[in-house]
């Protein structure tokens, strides 16, 4: 026989909210989505207002995610071979910086810096450094 106080307590922690997600597993994840080439799994990892800036501070005018689905899905589409893999990975806080090395676009690889700052589960902006 279960008693009330042994099921309201059942209840109440099966109502907990979950844990909050991790920003290395959320970037984590649309890096796994982008070398599937899944679109939809790489969007929704991404904040409604998405913003992607230069180092300068510049923000790309093409921002939010209709613009980030059509520029990857292009990407996707026009280079079926397209991987990334991270070289190396520093955390602190919101932010996730990864040294990632693209192949798949040509000939030789593309090595890029990006930071990713995330909150509330989505990466809300992020910042590319290139050379």
């Amino acid at each position: 026989m279960i008693r009330w106080p042994a099921l309201a307590a059942c209840v109440v922690l099966s109502a907990a909210p979950p844990a909050a997600v991790l920003p290395e597993t959320v970037v984590q994840k649309q890096v796994d989505a982008y070398n599937a080439h899944d679109l939809n799994a790489f969007a929704a990892c991404y904040a409604q207002d998405i913003e992607f800036r230069t180092m300068a501070g510049a923000v790309n005018p093409e921002k939010g995610l209709a613009a980030l689905k059509k520029g990857y899905g292009e990407l996707f589409k026009n280079y079926p071979s397209l991987r990334v893999k991270i070289l190396k990975r520093i955390t602190q806080g919101a932010f996730v910086i990864d040294q990632e090395q693209a192949e798949g676009m040509g000939p030789n690889p593309i090595t890029v810096t990006a930071i990713y700052e995330v909150s509330e589960g989505r990466i809300v902006r992020v910042w590319f450094i290139e050379g």
